[in-house]
């Protein structure tokens, strides 16, 4: 159980990937405006690494590998991205028009967020199980989710902070995030 524990953290702080690896900065930045807006994007990112990367297992297992279509595998996995979130649109329309309204509008930041497609190339580098991948999506977007909070909190704070001219905005925000990376990752140390 502590294994599991010390794999959670590490993967959804430590090792997080928009601060190792700056993927996904942008939709951080961007969606970090509104509060309800950034719990909506994590939460829609969490769902689809939750539903894509076991669907990369199974699709390296039952077509790619046995066809041998490895030169393929990047087409085949932006396929699955676009499948997986539009039928995920077409579910929610129909099952729940209430709420389709604030989906309907996150459905292109989904289509064009880095940190799907990022995910997926890093699960592929350690050969993992279908549970393996699926609790890895998991754990990957509860980090995303994470930062996405803390960063649209931070940035409340610095926007009624009395800030000298030259850092206010981003050039702040990008200081406070280098600051809380550094933060995180001293924590790699750690046994």
């Amino acid at each position: 159980m502590s294994d599991l524990f010390i794999y959670l953290f590490s993967t959804a702080l430590v090792n997080n990937l928009v601060l190792s690896y700056l993927v996904g900065l942008d939709l951080q930045v961007a969606a970090s405006q509104r509060i309800n807006a950034a719990k909506l994007i994590g939460l829609a990112t969490v769902y689809c690494l939750s539903l894509i990367l076991p669907g990369v297992y199974l699709l390296n297992q039952l077509v790619i590998i046995p066809l041998q279509l490895q030169y393929l595998d990047l087409l085949f996995y932006v396929m699955l991205i676009i499948f997986v979130v539009l039928l995920s649109h077409k579910i929610i329309q129909r099952s729940f028009p209430l709420i389709f309204k604030q989906v309907d509008s996150i459905v292109p930041i989904l289509l064009m967020n880095s940190i799907l497609l990022a995910v997926i190339l890093l699960n592929q580098i350690k050969p993992t199980s279908f549970f393996g991948s699926l609790f890895y999506g998991l754990v990957t977007g509860i980090g995303f989710l994470f930062l996405l909070l803390v960063l649209t909190c931070l940035r409340e704070r610095i926007d009624n902070e009395n800030i000298p001219e030259p850092f206010r905005g981003f050039p702040v925000l990008l200081i406070a995030l280098g600051i809380f990376s550094m933060g995180l990752m001293g924590l790699a140390g750690l046994q």
